[in-house]
């Protein structure tokens, strides 16, 4: 039997975000890897950011977005020590961003110049290096991504603040030829893959003792809030949408011409969902569910 792979990028990817000093929700946009990949073959699935798709797309390429496990949703905070209740509080106060320029820096420099105050930014290159240095004192708020943000509030009380910034929902992708040659594959996969959503929403007994394994996060109460946060962002029904589709055109116009006729069947193909849902496969599996 062959080895079919997947490709993980985005928001299910947390840790590996953290790791790159990255922040998960724009894993998709800054890390296209997981695209390219299914381009070259070298895996038959990726869950990444509807960015890097349409981008491939416009260029020609074959990559199509089969799901939308979540819907749009912070997942980048200005956390700030327990006092600074206010973004406006930051006038002259030391802000951790990664970066003096990055895609994160940029957005925590907006996010707190629209409350109206002008801070001091200190690039500290890796987000457990911002939470360190918030929790020691050495800044008043920093750029996090939201397993710390939970984790710092639990522990220290901080307050978070979602950050500005466009963002598109992460997305489950495969590719044309793959749909062709093995559709009985890729229905498998995603019969899997809304199983797997179902178990996140239903089962914390066995979620969140992964969520501490995987991020490392040693308090519960922590991972328990981190998953109480994402229950309701991850979809029963995960077919893919893309209401800010325009949003999405302004987005790539300047770099891709054709981007201004782009239309969302050039990217998605929902056919999976629609047919599990019709089927009564979503509705069966919810109503088994141990409550």
């Amino acid at each position: 039997m062959a080895k079919h792979y997947l490709a993980r990028s985005g928001s299910w990817s947390l840790q590996k975000a953290r790791d790159r000093n990255e922040p998960a929700g724009n894993c998709g946009r800054r890390s296209p890897e997981a695209a390219a990949g299914l381009i070259r073959g070298d895996w038959e699935f990726a869950h990444t950011g509807t960015v890097p798709v349409a981008e491939e797309v416009l260029k020609g390429r074959d990559v199509v977005i089969l799901a939308t496990p979540t819907s749009v949703f912070s997942m980048s905070f200005v956390m700030t020590r327990k006092e600074i209740t206010q973004l406006a509080q930051l006038g002259g106060k030391k802000v951790g961003v990664l970066t003096e320029t990055g895609q994160t820096s940029i957005a925590t420099r907006i996010t707190v110049e629209k409350a109206g105050a002008t801070a001091i930014y200190l690039p500290l290159i890796t987000f457990d290096q911002i939470y360190a240095a918030l929790a020691s004192g050495e800044i008043d708020a920093g750029a996090l991504p939201i397993d710390l943000r939970f984790t710092g509030q639990v522990r220290y009380g901080w307050n978070a603040f979602p950050m500005s910034s466009f963002d598109t929902p992460s997305i489950f992708a495969t590719t044309r030829k793959l749909i062709a040659s093995n559709r009985e594959l890729v229905m498998n996969v995603m019969q899997g893959f809304v199983e797997t959503i179902h178990l996140f929403k239903t089962r914390p007994d066995i979620v969140v003792p992964l969520l501490q394994s995987y991020l490392k996060i040693e308090d519960r109460k922590a991972a328990e809030e981190l998953h109480a946060f994402h229950v309701p962002v991850f979809q029963k029904v995960p077919r893919p949408s893309f209401p800010e589709m325009q949003a999405l055109r302004e987005f790539l116009v300047a770099k891709y011409p054709a981007a201004v006729s782009l239309k969302e069947s050039d990217i998605v193909d929902s056919s999976f969902i629609d047919e599990l849902e019709r089927s009564g496969f979503i509705d069966r599996l919810y109503a088994t569910s141990v409550q």
